[in-house]
């Protein structure tokens, strides 16, 4: 899987499994009865587990919190979206220069 950020590479290890959510709201009226409040409109988030000997790989994600870009999974484009905080990450070893880090991706749709 080759997946970029805003044209920086992000090397995945793992795709973390794939969550499908919409906004839904369900509320229970006085009377007993249920109200519910639901979109069609589904929600983009994507997490990978990623693995980097660069550490500016690293660096160069975290200097991309709260601006938008484009994510490329393989052949496939989603423009406006964002690395959603936390950006995660951990030397595997100290002083190794081997790195584990999780990003996860959310989309702006309005």
């Amino acid at each position: 899987m080759i997946v970029t950020f805003d044209g920086s590479p992000v090397s995945v290890i793992r795709d973390t499994e794939i969550s499908v959510d919409s906004p839904f709201k369900e509320t229970t009226l006085l009377s007993g009865k249920t109200y519910i409040q639901a979109s069609p409109e589904q929600k983009f988030a994507r997490t990978f587990e990623c693995y980097t000997e660069v550490f500016s790989e690293i660096s160069t994600l975290l200097g991309k919190l709260g601006s938008p870009g484009t994510l490329v999974i393989d052949s496939d484009s989603y423009t406006s979206c964002y690395i959603v905080p936390p950006l995660k990450y951990k030397e595997l070893i100290m002083g190794s220069g081997k790195y584990t880090y999780t990003i996860s991706f959310g989309r702006h749709t309005a």
